[in-house]
């Protein structure tokens, strides 16, 4: 048996399925700090990585350690202190690790991933109550992979409510290879059952506002790690640049991408067990956000916060950044030193107003209207402007270089902000209140009959969103959002050529919340040419629904078509190809595909989730130009 007495190692947290407790523990328990997955585990000499790791159980502070709290157990370096998320594992390709691992816990332990990459995902360690057990194995290939434990007989992905936090960051580094990159483990504490029961999300270790803030300066190259061992997919949204996904892995394969196959995004969809590794440099000073779509990780875990009997009362002066929770990265971009000021923009060529009313007791409850101040003529109708009131707001058109100030008019009774997601713009203008711009300058609440400017000219053209950014979910699933497109200079919205279709929720008596396109849960028919290439634009803005699965069909069978862009970037040259015309479309995402009817058909977009209960289609009849 090894010896570790003179070894310490970090921690891997497996929470147990008990109560909240409103108070300070009653027991002598230790409590379980923060892993910031900077400090790797073990002692490294010579080529060999001697690690001691040791289970125990603790008490878990997801947020401040005055408030809520879980008795779990976790992993520890013996005689340091236990962590959230897990210890991390960080050798050089090539390291022998010989590893030693200590059940003090009253119940059987599984110990998976503690092998050489890549290998059997069902290899695992078992380690007896009061036991300890060796493994020695070779580092294996390099990359970014996941070790975890369960205490039944349960996959990655089916874990019950005491084993979701069980799992740490395994990293092998190319030989020479320089560390410079941050960690960022996604945790999912859950009772009941996935989207059924109580769910408390954090990022290692911790809930926004309580997790950590990164920094970092204009024109640095920032390297992350981003590792899912959650029983739960999530879309992570990147505010106000692009990053490129370098690398994908599920925990036990990892694939770095040629540079001209890098997917270049704002959002990136990771599944349960899976992991991606991501570049950006960001260009613009200012506070930005890094998070999971979904509104319920990115919400304060009603966990931890029930909701109040009575419905809270606005107030301007209120921390309005902490409304949020969950699954949620603070990042500052600092200017560089002795930097030239930045010219002053000209003024705005053109001024849009986004007008935002009330539709009490109605379908539906938000009305949106966009008002061009020159223009003669209003703006183009929104897909669907013909049919009945829809969960749906009207298309704002912006010119790829054009100065534009949007002014968002607030008309109802309720506080709200605007995200103008994808859109690479100022930080102050970006739609996140209490949080986006500076300490100098904070981007301000759109309160109740108030109104704000967001100034921006988008350097891309493509398609985008435009949603609430306000953490109250009557918002989102009430028709606050609409298509954000930005065409190029001299072109013209031409819906005989362009159609955009944007997938989301409503509700609808008596069948309760029902997924939409275009604002309805039956659009009509749509009639489009034979030999037209269309460009349809792809958008899911819906509040949950992280794994949606979109298809053009004809008599079942699906058809080919080519993606052209993803959340508003276009697809570089390599990349262009004809696919079949099916495609997971998470929250947040948007695509543009492009099609052409060589015959007559009908052709059914389809739009479904395997855990909603309905199916959403809008007909395409192509019909021959007479």
């Amino acid at each position: 048996m090894r010896n570790c007495a003179t070894l310490g190692l970090a921690v891997l947290v497996l929470s147990m399925p008990t109560r909240l407790a409103e108070s300070s523990p009653t027991s002598s328990l230790p409590t379980i700090t923060a892993n910031d997955n900077r400090t790797p585990a073990g002692q490294l000499k010579n080529g060999v990585l001697e690690l001691c790791l040791e289970l125990r159980e603790g008490v878990w502070y997801p947020e401040a350690e005055s408030g809520g709290h879980r008795n779990v157990y976790a992993f520890a370096e013996e005689g340091r202190p236990l962590q959230s998320s897990g210890p991390l594992i960080r050798v050089p390709q090539g390291t022998e690790i010989h590893a030693s691992i200590r059940n003090t816990l009253p119940i059987a332990a599984k110990v998976y991933g503690l092998h050489q990459h890549p290998g059997d995902p069902n290899d695992a360690v078992r380690v007896a109550p009061g036991e300890s057990h060796d493994v020695q194995f070779t580092a294996g290939a390099a990359g970014t992979y996941i070790y975890w434990a369960a205490t039944s007989d349960h996959s990655l992905d089916t874990r019950d409510e005491g084993e979701t936090m069980l799992s740490g960051a395994f990293i092998v580094d190319p030989p020479g290879a320089k560390a410079d990159d941050r960690i960022f483990v996604l945790g999912l504490w859950t009772k009941g059952g996935i989207g059924e029961g109580e769910e408390i999300p954090s990022i290692n270790g911790k809930s926004w506002p309580y997790d950590e803030r990164v920094t970092y300066t204009t024109g640095e190259t920032i390297h992350w790690r981003v590792i899912n061992p959650t029983a739960s997919e999530h879309a992570m949204h990147l505010h106000g640049f692009y990053f490129n996904v370098d690398a994908v892995g599920d925990g036990e394969r990892y694939e770095r991408y040629a540079n001209d196959q890098r997917r270049t995004v704002v959002t990136e969809k990771i599944d349960e067990g899976h992991v991606f590794d991501m570049t950006w440099t960001p260009d613009r000073a200012g506070n930005w956000l890094f998070h999971c779509h979904m509104v319920v990780h990115m919400s304060p875990s009603e966990s931890l916060h029930p909701p109040a009997k009575e419905p809270a009362t606005y107030s301007p002066d209120h921390d309005h950044g902490a409304t949020m929770g969950g699954l949620v990265i603070g990042v500052t971009v600092l200017p560089k030193a002795n930097r030239e000021p930045a010219p002053i923009a000209p003024n705005a060529t053109r001024k849009l107003q986004l007008v935002i009313s009330e539709n009490p007791s109605k379908i539906p409850l938000y009305n949106l209207e966009v008002k061009d101040l020159a223009a003669p003529t209003p703006t183009a109708p929104a897909p669907g402007a013909n049919l009945p009131p829809s969960l749906l707001g009207p298309p704002i058109v912006l010119v790829r270089g054009q100065t534009t100030d949007i002014e968002v008019k607030n008309q109802t009774t309720q506080p709200t902000s605007i995200h103008w997601h994808g859109i690479e713009l100022e930080s102050y203008y970006d739609g996140v209140a209490g949080w986006a711009g500076t300490s100098q300058r904070t981007s301000p609440v759109v309160a109740p009959g108030g109104s704000f400017i967001a100034r921006m000219t988008p350097p891309r053209a493509g398609t985008f969103i435009y949603h609430t950014h306000w953490h109250d979910m009557s918002q989102l699933l009430n028709g606050l959002y609409g298509p954000l497109i930005v065409l190029e200079p001299g072109q013209k919205y031409d819906p005989e050529h362009d159609r955009t279709f944007l997938f989301s929720i409503g509700k609808y008596a008596p069948f309760g919340y029902l997924l939409l396109i275009n604002g309805h849960p039956q659009p009509d028919p749509v009639t489009l040419q034979v030999g037209t290439r269309y460009r349809l634009r792809l958008i899911n803005i819906t509040d949950n629904v992280v794994d949606m699965r979109v298809r053009l069909t004809s008599n079942d069978a699906p058809l080919q078509w080519k993606v052209v862009a993803k959340d508003g970037a276009a697809l570089p040259q390599a990349q262009l190809k004809n696919s079949t015309a099916e495609m997971w479309l998470t929250v947040g995402e948007t695509y543009d595909v492009e099609y052409q009817a060589a015959s007559p058909i009908v052709a059914n977009l389809e739009a479904w989730e395997i855990r909603f209960p309905s199916l959403v289609a809008i007909p395409l009849k192509f019909v021959a130009s007479k």
